[in-house]
């Protein structure tokens, strides 16, 4: 990309329309996060279609812990792309030109780590989550493979972070339809052909993200970035280090304490309900994950546009992104809630086809998906601290989300009401972590008011 093509980007998010703006990152974006949210989608579809409700479980047993995994992977690139995007607000030329080389020297030496320990404990590890008999079994399967090409998983979704953070939402979208791609060729392959199994389904992933890696990388080095890239020196830079850790940690703690939330809930459901418990409640969390992709998708958009307005000091504009983004977002998906709450047995019969829901697991599917439309509030404003630097913050609300609300009320109610109360429990941390969060933002933009303020008297 030339300079002159760069400026033109970068003067359009400084400046721009903002609604125009919104749609023209977040629908690449969103298409973009869809193809790659399919992966996990894809396996869980192959695996309850073409395998069985066991294979399925398993899966969803080891998702968890591969979010973990992609967790490691965030710290760095989000760490990185805030870095990245007010760099470029701020016309940081040198620090611009840091990124792309230490972003892979630390990828590889952290995936490296976790390949190893992920590799020797992946039984326990599954057994760990509640994982037992042909559940535990497909679980170790999958998690075995999937874990030994972390490092081409890690690089995959790093890059996209950087290639979002410039900008480009749409080149992203396009890498993450080839991935998306290979992945359904290769995963109806190796299950309905050669019937490789939960191990077929891995193997389909990885090698989608290997090539999703190395088109993202020769993109980098052949010159069309934005940011300088020398691959002769890609070289660890410490000086960024303290930095990404201090933004990114919270992507990491996220995935974390998903993990202990996800023990807590699966145990709790082994102690009050049977396999299919299990299975439905793994099901749930797919397809709320999969209708969360539109969320995520207005949310990447967004990055750029607070990372470079917050380094050009446009904190006027920085608020109006942040709103114009949140109500966009409460509206549309109030449409989404609709379907969901009307007919949840449609969607659940997608990854459970063979299974006959009671009115009860209908109410807990409704029960898990009923604060659809409140959640753009929260994201974006976890997005907005972390790319004004501020993850800390983000850091206080996860664990006071995890540890303070969700599992002391998915413990207490599950007590009293089974499985229902997990879902209840769920929900009821959910809405307290919400206003808190509302609380925090609302200070925040504030804060930008004065600041706005003073830089107009100067």
């Amino acid at each position: 990309m030339t300079s002159q093509e760069q400026s033109q980007v970068t003067n359009e998010i400084l400046q721009g329309s903002l609604l125009k703006l919104m749609f023209k990152l977040s629908i690449p974006s969103i298409l973009g996060i869809l193809m790659l949210s399919l992966n996990s989608f894809i396996d869980a579809l192959f695996a309850g279609q073409l395998i069985g409700e066991n294979a399925l479980a398993g899966i969803s047993l080891a998702l968890p812990l591969i979010g973990v995994v992609n967790g490691f992977t965030l710290v760095i690139a989000v760490g990185s792309a805030s870095i990245l995007s007010r760099a470029i607000g701020s016309g940081d030329v040198k620090t611009q030109s840091k990124i792309f080389g230490n972003l892979t020297i630390v990828v590889i030496i952290v995936s490296f780590i976790i390949t190893i320990i992920g590799y020797k404990f992946s039984k326990q590890l599954i057994l760990f989550m509640g994982g037992s008999g042909e559940v535990s079994s497909a679980g170790t399967e999958y998690f075995q493979v999937y874990i030994l090409g972390s490092v081409f998983s890690m690089l995959s979704g790093a890059y996209s972070q950087l290639i979002r953070a410039e900008g480009k939402a749409r080149l992203d979208m396009i890498f993450s339809w080839i991935f998306v791609f290979v992945n359904i060729v290769l995963n109806y392959i190796f299950t309905k052909f050669l019937h490789w199994g939960v191990r077929g389904i891995a193997f389909a992933t990885i090698i989608a993200m290997f090539i999703h890696a190395v088109v993202s990388f020769i993109y980098f080095i052949c010159g069309k970035a934005t940011i300088p890239v020398n691959y002769k020196k890609l070289v660890l830079e410490m000086s960024l280090l303290p930095n990404i850790l201090l933004v990114g940690i919270s992507e990491l703690l996220y995935p974390l304490m998903e993990l202990v939330q996800s023990f807590v809930v699966y145990k709790s459901i082994s102690s009050y309900g049977i396999g299919k418990d299990i299975a439905l409640f793994g099901a749930t969390s797919q397809l709320n994950s999969f209708v969360y992709i539109p969320l995520l998708g207005f949310s990447q958009a967004l990055q750029p546009i607070i990372g470079m307005n917050y380094g050009y000091g446009n904190y006027g504009r920085l608020k109006r992104a942040y709103l114009t983004f949140a109500i966009i977002a409460t509206i549309l998906f109030i449409l989404v809630l609709l379907p969901l709450q009307i007919s949840p047995k449609i969607f659940l019969n997608l990854l459970l086809p063979n299974v006959n829901f009671t009115n009860n697991d209908l109410l807990n599917f409704r029960i898990f998906t009923a604060l659809t439309p409140l959640w753009p509030v929260a994201i974006f404003g976890n997005t907005l601290f972390q790319f004004i630097g501020k993850g800390q913050v983000v850091v206080f609300v996860i664990l006071l989300r995890s540890i303070l609300l969700y599992i002391p009320m998915v413990l207490l109610l599950s007590r009293y009401f089974g499985v229902t109360g997990i879902y209840y429990g769920i929900f009821i941390a959910d809405v307290l972590f919400i206003v808190f969060t509302f609380i925090l933002i609302f200070m925040e933009l504030k804060y930008f008011n004065v600041r706005h303020t003073k830089k107009l008297n100067q």
